[in-house]
């Protein structure tokens, strides 16, 4: 018994000085709900803030080749939410649809399939005309809205026209 103990406290101790844990259970990232902003900055080690307030930290970033705004959002000094929104010019929005595409099926890789998801149409004119899609989305005709779940963590992948300009977002949201 004494020997399986040993073992264990060996095995304990290999990984932690590897790097390698169990029992790790993040949110979003490397970083949990609740946390402050000096905590989720400094779990930011490779990127410097472009901006910084009471309420939210903003970095530009990349994921899946993209170029994005990361906004960490905080209430009281606790991380409430994280979002990331699309930072790239597009002409075609066409390009737009193709990236929201990109980050929903990322998200249902690594969440599973999504609890929601629709397509909002706000004026019908073009639903009958898919090539008019990506016009329909240029002028607020249409919204596109994903939707998951975890235990901590709701998750919102959406695509809309917001003042004249086209709007792709991936938020993560603490449930509590």
């Amino acid at each position: 018994m004494f020997m399986k103990f040993l073992t264990l406290v060996f095995a304990m101790g290999l990984l932690s000085q590897t790097g390698i844990s169990w029992g790790e259970n993040y949110d979003f990232r490397l970083l949990r709900w609740g946390m402050n902003q000096n905590d989720v900055i400094s779990a930011e080690k490779k990127m410097e803030p472009v901006e910084r307030s009471e309420n939210m930290v903003t970095y530009k970033t990349q994921i899946l080749n993209r170029n994005v705004l990361l906004h960490y959002l905080f209430v009281q000094d606790k991380l409430v939410g994280a979002i990331y929104k699309l930072d790239d010019n597009y002409i075609n929005s066409g390009h737009f649809i193709k990236a929201y595409n990109q980050f929903k099926q990322k998200a249902t890789e690594k969440y599973g399939p999504p609890s929601k998801e629709s397509t909002n149409w706000l004026n019908a004119i073009y639903r009958n005309n898919r090539k008019k899609w990506g016009l329909a989305l240029s002028l607020g005709h249409i919204e596109y809205v994903t939707n998951w779940k975890t235990q901590n963590t709701t998750i919102e992948c959406s695509l809309r026209e917001q003042n004249y300009n086209l709007i792709c977002l991936l938020e993560y949201w603490s449930v509590e």
